[in-house]
């Protein structure tokens, strides 16, 4: 896995620094340097988006294990786990063993139970996901002549993404920690495959969720939807902010090509480089500058950042 996450991270930072190779960058940073105190609102606005998904994953605990932790111990170990997704090139999914692990160490919440919550939690933030993307594409093919290469990564990655999450939703139904553990049987030595007998109650854990609390999973799907909502402001206030008069359906137009794109470069550690080529694609297409998308893109990345020093420290704790 090492050679792998080096080989993609190499790819990342090669085509970030080719990005930053062919742009202005003292305009750039002109319009970096005016956003100045506002950088601090973006970065407090995404405690926002932050809470809104942490409500979601909430909404995913069962009834006993949401009685053993509050919102905010949710909020810590939700930042923990985002982090090491963030870090790692693992489709996102990385980072969500961790969150599970961190609710069984610190609030006693069972192992099944915890696993059951990321993995329908993940499942209600991916179709959201989805919803979200499917209305932006609405929006934006009413508001914008959306063509060219554009037009054919939208086309490419879509119904791709699509089929992922189907098989993702569908294999939640085939027992699939039970076939996982019957593989780990024939390969582990002694120790490793008693530890492993616990993934078994996994499977029921989880499809028993999906049986007995279906309003559950929509309020999750909502909870979710809210946050990717709460996204589109953020790219509003960002580029008014950095002085360009968009709309919000513009707004909401950038943010779902770019959450969908985004998403076509999960094997490269936190999209690097492919989000800011993305970025730089569908402002060309909305009529934005180069400069001003890429102030952005780096803007953006900077919070990023941020918010994941945090999850990192929060990680560290154990």
């Amino acid at each position: 896995m090492k050679p792998f996450k080096g080989l993609t991270l190499l790819a990342g930072l090669g085509l970030f620094a080719w990005i930053l190779g062919r742009s202005d960058l003292g305009a750039v940073w002109a319009q970096i340097k005016a956003f100045h105190w506002r950088f601090g609102l973006i970065l407090l606005f995404y405690a926002v988006i932050f809470a809104l998904d942490t409500v979601g994953w909430g909404c995913a605990l069962s009834d006993r294990a949401r009685g053993r932790v509050r919102w905010d111990h949710l909020f810590r170990a939700r930042l923990a786990g985002e982090a090491v997704n963030y870090m790692t090139p693992t489709a996102w999914i990385g980072g969500e063993p961790v969150k599970a692990v961190l609710l069984q160490r610190r609030f006693g919440v069972p192992m099944e139970e915890g696993i059951a919550s990321v993995v329908v939690a993940k499942t209600t933030f991916s179709f959201s996901m989805l919803l979200f993307v499917l209305a932006g594409l609405l929006v934006a093919f009413a508001t914008h002549p959306i063509e060219g290469s554009l037009f054919r990564w939208v086309w490419v990655v879509l119904p791709v993404l699509s089929l992922l999450l189907s098989l993702f939703l569908a294999v939640q139904f085939f027992e699939p920690f039970r076939r996982v553990f019957g593989v780990l049987q024939r390969i582990l030595p002694e120790p490793w495959r008693t530890k492993g007998q616990g993934m078994i109650g996994w499977d029921e854990a989880l499809t028993r969720f999906y049986r007995e609390s279906p309003r559950a999973v929509l309020w999750s799907l909502s909870f979710h939807f809210l946050g990717w909502m709460a996204g589109v402001i953020e790219v509003y206030l960002i580029l008014r902010f950095l002085q360009i008069p968009v709309s919000w359906g513009t707004a909401w137009s950038i943010e779902a090509l770019w959450v969908l794109l985004r998403s076509g470069a999960f094997l490269i550690p936190a999209s690097l480089g492919a989000s800011e080529g993305f970025l730089l694609l569908i402002c060309s297409a909305l009529g934005i500058n180069a400069v001003s998308a890429l102030a952005l893109g780096l803007i953006r990345r900077a919070r990023e950042l941020a918010w994941v020093g945090m999850g990192l420290a929060e990680f560290s704790r154990g």
